[in-house]
C-alpha cells in the first residue's frame, strides 16, 4: 500500500530563530512538495493513503497555530502565500473527500485556528457547512469536548490571565461565528452559559476577559435564530440569563451582569425583534419587553462594542511616479551602513538585499562575510546603483486668486427709499435755496395784516369751519375722566346703580342687597322665635324650619351657624336691630331702605381688646347707644367725663354695650401714661425703697 511521504510539523518560534534561512526556505520547498503530492494523488490513491496519514493532523495543526497567533517570524513572501494557499486546499480535500478522516483533522482547536487565518472566506464557509453535513457526529463530540474543557479551566482561580483559556474562548467564538451549527451545539443545555456567567461575575474578571465571554455567549446566542431556527432554546437561555440577574426583583442589585452586558453592547434584542416581527410569539414579546426595561436601567454600565469607522482623509494613491529617493529615504541610513563595510556595492544592489532580508543590515553583513547569499542575489549586479531622484513631474494648476473670484451678479438698483418724513421741509436747505424769501421768515410774515381784516376776510371761513367741524367730530367724550362725584359709596344713599357702572358693578350691588335681604329675614325670624334656630332634629324637621330654609335658600347648617355666630356678636345685633327700625320707620310698601354704611376716613390708633383682639379705638362707636358728644358727654357737643358717648370718655360708667369694663381702662390709661414718663418714676422710686434711702411715709 503506497503512503504519503510524513510531513514534519511547524517548529516553534524559539527553534525558528535558531533555523539560517536557507534552511527555512527548504523547508518551505519540502512542505509545498509534500502538500503537492497529497492535492495531485488521484481520489483512489488519496482515498486509501490519507485515511493513515498521522502526520498531516500534526501539521496543520501547528501550521494554523502560529499562523493565528499572527507569529511575526514566519516570512511573508512568496513562499509563504503559495504555503498558505495549499494548506487551506489540502484540509478542504481532507475532510470533504474522506469518508473517515485521520484522527486530529477534525480536532475542534484545528478547526478554530482555520477560521482564524480565513476569516472572511466565502470557500471556508461553504467547506466547514459540507463538513458538518458530512461528519456532524465527529464535530458534535469534539465541541462537547471543547465545552467541557473551558468549564473546567474557569473553574479554576485565575482563569481569567489564562492565556490558554482565553485563546480556547476565542476559537469557539470563531468557529460559531463561521459555523452557526457549532453554536447551537454550544448553548444546547445550561451548563456552559451558566458557567460563563459564573465567571463574569467573578472578582477577578477584567474587563477585556468580561468582553470575550460577552462575544462568545453572542454569537451562539444569534446562531440561534440562523437555520435551523430555534427560537425556544434561545427564549429559555435569555430566561436563565434573566433569573440570574435578579432582574425584576424588589433587592436586585445595580451592578454589571452577563445579561446586562449582552443586551447594551450587542444588537442581540434588535436581532430577536426583527424575528418576532416576522414570526410573532406572546412569550418573546414580552421577555422583550422586560429586557428593554433593564437595558434602560443598565444603560449606564455598559457601551456599545462598535468598530471605529476609519475616517476618511481625502489621502488616496497618488497617480505620479513613485520616486526612488522619496520611497527609500528610511533605507538610505540601512544603505549607508552596509556600504560603510563594503564601499564596493552599489546602493541598489544593497536595496535588494535589504528587501529580501527584511531590512536587517546584521544579517546582510553576516552572508556577505560567509559569501553565503541565494543564487537569486548572487546572479544580480553587485555594482548596481539608485536613479538619481528626478523632480516629480505636477500638472500645475493656473494661479487662482484666494479665495476665488465669484461671478459678479447683475446689477439691480435698489427701490428708492420712502418714509413719512420725505415731504419735510429741510431748514438749512431753505436758507441757501432761492425760495427762502417766500418759505422762511422772522416775525409775522405779513406786518401790515390786522385782526380786524383777518376777521373781516371770509374768503377762508368754510374751510376754517369745516375743520372745526371735523375735529369735534372726531373728540371722543368717553376719554376723560369719570366723574365719581355721586357714587354710592361716597354719597351713602339709594342711587340707580342702572344709569351708570359697569356690568360687575351692577352684580356686585344686586348681590348686597340680596345678602342684606336674607339676613333681614333670618333676623326676623330670631327675634320672633329663637328657638327655630335650635340644633336638633325636631326643630330641622318643623314647618317653619322649612318655609325659613326656603325663603332665605339656606341649609340647616347655614341657619344654625349663623345664629350662633350672631349670639356672639352684640354689635352686629345692634346693626341688625338700627336696620329693623329703619324699615319699620318707612313708608308701606316702600321695602327695606339698606342704605350701605359708610366707615369713618379718618386714621385712628387701634387699641386692643380685654381679650386679646383688637377692637375699634377710642375714636369709633362702642356701642349703638353711645352719641357723637365730646370728652365723654351724653349728648352731640357735652363735654361732661361721665357720658359713654364717642370720644375720650370719664373714669366711671361704661358707656353703652361693648365698653370696656373700669379695670380694663385703667390699664390702658396706665399703658398711656409712658409718654409722661410716670412709670419711671414709680419704677425708681420702688428703687429708692429697695436701697433703704426712705422710709415710707
Amino acid at each position: 500500500m503506497a503512503e504519503f511521504p510524513p510531513l514534519a510539523p511547524v517548529p516553534s518560534p524559539a527553534v525558528r530563530r535558531t533555523i539560517p534561512s536557507n534552511d527555512w526556505e527548504a523547508c518551505l520547498d519540502a512542505w509545498m512538495a509534500l502538500l503537492g503530492i497529497r492535492l495531485n494523488a488521484s481520489d483512489q490513491r488519496f482515498k486509501v493513503a490519507a485515511a493513515e496519514d498521522a502526520s498531516i493532523p500534526l501539521f496543520l495543526g501547528s501550521y494554523y497555530q502560529y499562523t493565528a497567533a499572527g507569529d511575526s517570524s514566519l516570512p511573508s513572501g512568496p513562499k509563504a502565500r503559495q504555503l498558505r494557499k495549499l494548506c487551506f486546499l489540502a484540509t478542504r480535500r481532507y475532510i470533504l473527500d474522506l469518508s473517515n478522516p485521520p484522527d486530529g483533522i477534525m480536532d475542534w482547536r484545528l478547526l478554530g485556528d482555520l477560521c482564524c487565518c480565513y476569516p472572511a472566506s466565502a470557500a471556508l464557509k461553504t467547506s466547514l457547512s459540507s463538513a458538518w453535513d458530512l461528519h456532524q457526529g465527529k464535530i458534535t463530540s469534539n465541541i462537547e469536548r471543547a465545552k467541557a474543557i473551558v468549564m473546567k479551566n474557569l473553574s479554576f482561580a485565575n482563569s481569567s490571565s489564562n492565556p490558554e483559556v482565553i485563546s480556547d474562548i476565542r476559537r469557539l467564538t470563531i468557529l460559531a461565528s463561521v459555523l452557526p451549527a457549532c453554536g447551537q451545539e454550544l448553548m444546547a443545555g445550561s451548563d456552559f452559559l451558566d458557567t460563563i456567567s459564573e465567571a463574569y461575575q467573578s472578582k477577578g474578571a477584567r474587563d477585556e476577559f468580561r468582553k470575550i465571554l460577552v462575544a462568545n455567549i453572542y454569537v451562539g446566542l444569534v446562531s440561534l435564530l440562523k437555520e435551523p431556527v430555534n427560537l425556544s432554546a434561545l427564549l429559555d437561555q435569555l430566561f436563565s440569563l434573566k433569573a440570574a440577574a435578579r432582574v425584576g426583583a424588589p433587592k436586585m442589585k445595580k451592578e454589571p451582569t452577563l445579561l446586562s452586558d449582552l443586551i447594551c453592547s450587542s444588537d442581540l434584542l434588535i436581532r430577536l425583534e426583527k424575528y418576532l416581527n416576522i414570526q410573532p410569539q406572546k412569550r418573546g414579546q414580552d421577555l422583550i419587553a422586560s429586557l428593554r426595561s433593564y437595558q434602560v436601567e443598565s444603560k449606564s454600565l455598559h457601551h456599545r462594542y462598535q468598530r471605529r469607522k476609519k475616517v476618511d482623509k481625502g489621502k488616496g494613491v497618488s497617480s505620479d511616479p513613485i520616486v526612488s529617493g522619496e520611497l527609500h529615504a528610511h533605507k538610505m541610513s540601512l544603505v549607508t551602513q552596509v556600504q560603510d563595510l563594503f564601499p564596493d556595492l552599489g546602493s541598489a544592489f544593497v536595496v535588494r538585499l535589504l528587501d529580501f532580508y527584511n531590512d536587517n543590515p546584521e544579517t546582510i553583513v553576516a552572508h556577505l562575510l560567509d559569501d553565503s547569499l541565494p543564487l537569486e542575489l548572487q546572479s544580480l549586479d553587485r555594482s548596481e546603483q539608485l536613479p538619481l531622484p528626478e523632480e516629480p513631474h505636477h500638472s500645475h494648476l493656473p494661479p487662482q486668486p484666494t479665495p476665488p473670484t465669484m461671478p459678479s451678479p447683475n446689477f439691480v438698483p435698489l427701490p428708492t427709499r420712502k418714509n413719512i418724513f420725505d415731504k419735510d421741509v429741510d431748514i438749512a436747505e431753505l436758507s441757501r435755496s432761492g425760495e427762502a424769501q417766500g418759505k422762511l421768515h422772522f416775525g409775522r410774515a405779513d406786518a401790515d395784516q390786522t385782526a380786524d381784516a383777518m376777521l373781516a376776510d371770509h374768503s377762508k371761513h368754510a374751510a376754517n369751519k369745516a375743520a372745526i367741524l371735523s375735529a369735534l367730530a372726531t373728540f371722543d367724550s368717553d376719554d376723560d375722566e369719570r366723574d365719581d362725584t355721586y357714587d354710592t359709596a361716597d354719597v351713602g344713599g339709594a342711587i340707580d346703580g342702572a344709569t351708570g357702572g359697569t356690568d360687575g358693578e351692577a352684580d356686585a350691588a344686586q348681590r348686597d342687597r340680596r345678602a342684606a335681604d336674607i339676613e333681614t329675614v333670618l333676623f326676623r325670624a330670631y327675634k320672633s322665635n329663637p328657638g327655630l334656630f335650635a340644633r336638633d332634629s325636631a326643630t330641622r324637621r318643623s314647618q317653619p324650619r322649612a318655609l325659613l330654609k326656603r325663603e332665605a335658600e339656606m341649609t340647616d347648617e347655614a341657619i344654625e351657624g349663623w345664629a350662633l355666630m350672631l349670639s356672639r356678636d352684640p354689635k352686629r345685633i345692634a346693626k341688625l336691630e338700627d336696620r329693623l327700625a329703619m324699615d319699620a320707620g318707612g313708608s308701606v310698601g316702600a321695602g327695606p331702605l339698606n342704605q350701605p354704611e359708610l366707615r369713618p376716613t379718618s386714621y385712628r390708633r387701634p387699641q386692643p381688646r380685654e381679650d386679646g383682639d383688637e377692637g375699634p379705638d377710642e375714636g369709633e362707636f362702642s356701642g349703638h347707644a353711645g352719641s357723637r358728644g365730646g370728652r365723654g358727654g351724653g349728648g352731640r357737643g357735652g363735654r361732661g367725663r361721665g357720658g359713654g358717648g364717642r370720644g375720650r370718655g370719664g373714669r366711671g360708667g361704661s358707656g353703652g354695650q361693648g365698653q370696656p369694663d373700669t379695670a380694663a381702662s385703667r390699664q390702658r390709661k396706665e399703658e398711656n401714661k409712658g409718654s409722661r414718663a410716670n412709670h419711671n418714676r414709680r419704677q425708681q422710686h420702688a428703687k429708692k425703697m429697695a436701697r433703704g434711702g426712705g422710709l415710707p411715709g
